[in-house]
Order: C-alpha cells, then structure tokens, then sequence
C-alpha cells in the first residue's frame, strides 16, 4: 500500500513540474515576442528617420527573437525593400505569408510590394484577400489601397469602387475622398466631385492638388 501511495505522489510531484516548466516555457515564449515586438516598431521608427543601421539591427534582433511570428519577417522585407534589396525582400514577405497565410496585415503588406513592384493584378488580389480576414481591423486601408494600386493598372472604375468600399468602412479616408473627387471630375461627375472634395477639406488641409481641383470644378460648374 505504501508503494502504491508513493508511486502515486511521486507522479503527481512529476505531473506539477512538467506543469511548472510549461508555464515557464510559456511566460519565457511570451517575453521573448513581447521584446521582438518592441524592437520591431523601433526599428521602423529608426527606418523612418533613415538610420539604416539601427533600423537593421533592431529589425534583425526582432527576427532573432521571435522568427515563428510574420511581422518580424515583413519589416525585415520592408526594411530590405527600402534599401533596394528587392529579390531579397521577396523572400522575407513570402515566408511571413508562410507563417500567416490568412493574416490580413500580412495579405495587405505583401500586396503593397507587389503593386510597388509594378504587379498590379497580383496586388490588388492580395488587398482583397486582406479584407476576408474577420480579425483584420483595417479593412479601409486594404481597400484604399486596392483603389490606389487599381489607378496604376489603370482602371478607374475599379478604383473608384474600392474608394467607395473604403470610405464604408471608414469615412475619414482622405486620400480615398480626394481620389474619388479626381476621378469623377475626369469623368464629368462635377457636382459629385465638388462634395467629394468638400469633405476631403473637412477632414484635411487644403493642398495645391486641392487648389487646383477645385478650380477646374468651379470653372465646369459655372460655364
């Protein structure tokens, strides 16, 4: 009987440190992304500043850290991209999609690549993928830049639907207002053009594009 109990305590007291290792491993796991995370955004901060190398090492610290999470892996192919490596950046953007295949940020980082790359049709698919993602909070940039990528193609009224769809999901897109206000001028829409600019005044400070626009919206509107 006692052999019994003991075998028995003694798994439970094995069972209570392979537990106690779990959730070590786990807390240690935690730490180490939260810190990769830290060192990603710093390394865009020091990116934006155009310090190059700091911008490198915290990007490279930041994979090192956590590389089985994607936003190590696209900031490190943004910051390749950025310094002219762009077969480079290719690979890093595919494996953050290896990691995350369904991610919206991911879907939508790698499609702005493509549509700087000049693959339009590629691009635009990947902004839509984004926008399937029910996790994904930014939907209106996915489409914005959809709309964006769709001018480039060019085919405006695809682009002015993504604008639209955009602006549905976040009315304070300017870019996507002032887009909307261009096309539809092209397009002899000038009434809609002139409200469209309007309230891209509303929410931003008048621009020399601005200025312009809305002198030839005046100018057709008065004739």
């Amino acid at each position: 009987m006692f052999k019994i109990v003991y075998g028995m305590v003694l798994i439970l007291l094995l069972g209570m440190m392979t537990a106690c290792q779990t959730m070590q491993d786990t807390r240690d796991e935690e730490k180490k992304i939260s810190a990769a995370k830290i060192n990603d955004r710093l390394g865009v901060v020091y990116l934006e500043r155009h310090d190059m190398q700091r911008a490198k090492q915290k990007f490279l610290l930041a994979l090192d850290q956590a590389p089985h999470i994607p936003e190590t892996w696209y900031s490190m192919a943004y910051y390749l991209e950025s310094t002219g490596n762009k077969g480079q950046a290719k690979k890093y953007y595919l494996k953050a999609l290896t990691l995350a295949p369904d991610r919206g940020d991911v879907l939508n980082n790698y499609g702005t690549y493509l549509c700087r790359s000049g693959d339009y049709h590629g691009a635009v698919t990947y902004f839509l993928k984004a926008t399937q993602d029910p996790k994904y909070l930014d939907l209106a940039a996915a489409y914005e830049n959809a709309g964006l990528c769709s001018l480039k193609a060019p085919k405006a009224n695809n682009a002015k639907m993504y604008f639209d769809k955009a602006i549905a999901e976040d009315p304070n897109r300017v870019t996507a207002w002032i887009e909307l206000a261009e096309l539809n001028y092209k397009q002899h829409n000038y009434a809609l053009a002139r409200r469209q600019l309007h309230r891209f005044l509303q929410l931003s400070s008048p621009t020399v594009q601005t200025y312009l626009l809305e002198k030839k919206i005046d100018a057709k509107l008065d004739s």
